[in-house]
């Protein structure tokens, strides 16, 4: 059941019903899903202390094997509140196991963007200056962003329909086009979110993620909905 939750689905959320609906189960499941960002916070530890030490090369190749399979797990957690499916923390332990090879891989596809802008960033200062530097930079940036768009509906659909990764990335592709505000309201609430956690208070990690979990759970859901509606 916890891989697949396909055929477990509860009423599926609509334009009119999608916040309503995740702040019910936000709500009703706040102890569990703060226990979930526990959980998500420890598993993700190494890459947060890397960070913190400025080895940031490290800290991405520790996110791309354990954060990604982290944020799976927590995903795996949210999809089965939503769908309405009995729910405890050993759905996240046991997610990272079954997840952690296709969650590492979908990590994977960050990985050249930031790499590759890091490098650019400890350019020179001089070096800085040229036009080479500023869209080399810019062309950066824009592949995070679509790599990050990519993610708002790969993640999801791996743990609804435990899919392979070729599916789950040609579907993501297709529904982060065809859903674009959608596409751009999670990312700007990532990085509302992620700013709360770097300016405000680190502890926000343990409900953030958690929050924006459920809102890209449930937002999979409705367009997975309209989707097959359309057929």
């Amino acid at each position: 059941m916890e891989g697949n939750l396909e055929s477990a689905f509860a009423e599926s959320p609509t334009g009119e019903t999608y916040v309503q609906m995740t702040a019910s189960s936000l709500w009703e499941n706040s102890p569990l899903l703060v226990l979930g960002g526990l959980v998500f916070t420890i598993l993700s530890l190494a890459a947060i202390v890397l960070f913190m030490m400025g080895l940031l090369v490290p800290a991405a190749l520790a996110a791309v094997l354990m954060v990604g399979p982290a944020w799976t797990a927590l995903l795996q957690l949210e999809a089965q509140i939503a769908c309405d499916v009995k729910a405890n923390i050993g759905v996240m332990l046991r997610a990272v196991p079954r997840f952690w090879s296709r969650s590492v891989a979908l990590g994977a596809l960050a990985l050249f963007p930031v790499l590759v802008g890091l490098f650019t960033i400890s350019m020179t200062p001089e070096s800085r200056l040229s036009l080479v530097f500023r869209v080399g930079l810019a062309a950066d940036v824009v592949g995070l962003v679509l790599v990050m768009a990519l993610y708002l509906y790969a993640f999801p659909l791996l743990v609804l329909y435990d899919a392979p990764l070729g599916t789950v990335l040609s579907n993501a592709l297709i529904l982060c086009s065809h859903h674009l505000s959608n596409t751009l309201g999670l990312l700007g609430m990532g990085v509302l979110f992620g700013l709360g956690v770097v300016r405000l208070n680190s502890g926000l990690l343990l409900v953030l993620p958690a929050v924006w979990g459920m809102f890209i759970v449930n937002n999979c859901r409705m367009v997975m909905a309209d989707e097959r509606g359309g057929d």
